[in-house]
């Protein structure tokens, strides 16, 4: 299942290690990764993931990743199937 994730934070030390390496150990992979500043010491990141297996819940590493330090909030959203020329 693929789902998008849109994760705003503060750009501290260690902060996208811990949001990707949560989403990897989660049994995620990530195949699309946008990372936007923005002012007032906060970024975000946007992520399409896919379960490793269907017994993974998307809202579940969701809100994991909204309890960790420096993030301010999580959104998840089906993913958009890509338009193919």
């Amino acid at each position: 299942m693929n789902a998008r994730l849109d994760v705003d934070f503060v750009p501290a030390e260690g902060a996208m290690l811990r949001i990707l390496g949560l989403i990897e150990r989660r049994g995620y992979r990530i195949h699309e990764l946008t990372l936007s500043e923005r002012p007032q010491r906060s970024s975000s990141l946007s992520m399409l993931i896919e379960a490793r297996d269907a017994g993974r819940q998307p809202d579940i590493v969701a809100r994991q990743v909204g309890n960790l330090f420096d993030v301010s909030s999580v959104t998840l959203s089906p993913s958009q199937p890509s338009a193919r020329p």
